[in-house]
């Protein structure tokens, strides 16, 4: 990001101010509810964090998910080898380039995600009716969209 960021557009800085305090709150909320299910589950954060993403992209490579979670490469290889030793993941070799390896679940691993995944849309569905949440869902997308365009503008 530049120092010479733009200004907060004249016609809605009190919505804009409030939106980013909202935000803060709810990233701060997901995160310790994260923490939470990582401990329920008996693994690290970073554990949970790579099992979901080698979930939602089977065959992912162990440098994507190093991307992905922003470790390095040592880093991404132990927490392949602690969720390999636990039964969650496992390594499968390139069909044609021996060096290259893919992350696949296992049946345990799909099994703990799709607890998560039924436990976290259970809480969610505690925060409305079916149509607000539905109305949410284009504003929620455009703010992720947003920072996610911010995130990869590049650095100096």
């Amino acid at each position: 990001m530049s120092p010479d960021l733009p200004a907060t557009p004249e016609n809605h800085p009190e919505s804009v101010r409030l939106l980013a305090s909202t935000l803060r709150t709810l990233d701060e909320a997901h995160r310790r509810y994260r923490l939470h299910a990582a401990k329920v589950i008996g693994m690290g954060h970073t554990e949970l964090s790579a099992l979901v993403a080698i979930g939602e992209a089977p065959g992912m490579t162990p440098g994507t998910l190093s991307h992905e979670l922003l470790l390095s490469t040592g880093a991404t290889t132990a927490v392949v080898d602690r969720l390999e030793k636990s039964g969650h993941v496992v390594r499968t070799r390139h069909p044609d380039d021996r060096r290259s390896l893919f992350l696949h679940l296992t049946a345990a691993g799909e099994a703990t995600t799709a607890a998560l995944t039924e436990a976290y849309q259970y809480v969610l569905s505690t925060t409305g009716t079916d149509e607000t949440i539905a109305e949410a869902l284009p504003q929620l997308d455009s703010i992720a969209a947003a920072l996610d365009a911010a995130s990869r503008e590049p650095t100096s």
